[in-house]
């Protein structure tokens, strides 16, 4: 049932026979990956991977369900193609035929999504890594930068969906079997993998980032040496030109034919001095 519905809210109440705090639940505009046990059913909120045109991956998009005994209510303000996929599924007649079957079904397809997705990023930062190499320095600060961002948002998401699955196997219901139980374990191991692939990629992500921020770093600072030796060639130049430019009395040679040829030797000589020791105190 997508909640955008305006009727929604009364059709859960009459038609489905839910109380007024699980019909709230399901129809919260904001929600984190959670489950609450409510009487003989469970209320679940998980996410999944926004698989539309055009999405991006981390704009995670939340299922509610509601689960007891007997039937099965989800909602959900977005398309997700995993329950798109388990609705064909029971359409057909090869669905999953109780409500705890259900569960862990959905969660093993919102699983494999983040898999993916997660598998993706990772191979994205092995060639982030390659490149790295190759100077290019100013495109990757942005590309890894965004990369950072992607990986901190899906782990807001999948590390809560690790903790709302660990909540529903500790709890005890009458339609849960110890089979769906052992299923659900083995989908928190792979979330939890996720999670610390995640966090290994966040501290991989920084390590290059700060590479390439030391290496922004001596380049400004090449450059600024560079500056640095240019103005000092120049200074004392510029300081003899200018006492020899003052209109005054007494200038040496000011009657001298030879005396620009002469002074422009002094000069030369100077620069080539003054270049020479500044690049050897350089490279020390």
């Amino acid at each position: 049932m997508g909640v955008a519905d305006p009727k929604a809210g009364s059709r859960l109440r009459t038609e489905i026979g839910l109380d007024d705090l699980v019909v709230t639940a399901l129809l919260a505009e904001e929600t984190r990956p959670r489950c609450t046990p409510h009487g003989e059913g469970a209320l679940i909120n998980l996410r999944g991977v926004n698989s539309q045109h055009g999405a991006e991956p981390e704009d995670m998009v939340s299922v509610r369900l509601w689960l007891d005994h007997e039937k099965v209510v989800t909602c959900q303000f977005r398309e997700l193609a995993a329950v798109g996929q388990m609705a064909e599924w029971i359409e057909g007649g090869v669905g999953p035929g109780t409500p705890g079957d259900f569960v862990v079904a959905l969660a093993d397809k919102l699983t494999e999504g983040m898999e993916s997705v997660v598998d993706a990023l990772d191979t994205e930062l092995d060639d982030l890594e390659e490149e790295q190499a190759q100077d290019r320095v100013h495109e990757l600060r942005e590309t890894i930068a965004d990369m950072r961002r992607t990986i901190v948002r899906l782990r807001r998401f999948i590390a809560p969906q690790r903790d709302a699955l660990d909540v529903l196997i500790a709890e005890t219901f009458v339609w849960q079997t110890e089979v769906q139980e052992r299923r659900l374990k083995e989908i928190v191991d792979r979330i939890t993998r996720l999670v610390e692939q995640l966090d290994t990629m966040h501290h991989r992500a920084a390590i290059l980032q700060d590479f390439i921020a030391v290496r922004v770093a001596e380049r400004l600072n090449s450059t600024m040496v560079l500056l640095s030796i240019v103005a000092g060639v120049f200074l004392p130049l510029s300081f003899v030109t200018g006492l020899l430019g003052m209109n005054v009395a007494g200038i040496p040679m000011a009657t001298s034919q030879s005396a620009f040829l002469v002074i422009s030797g002094v000069l030369v000589v100077i620069g080539v001095v003054t270049f020479l020791a500044l690049w050897k105190l350089r490279s020390q």
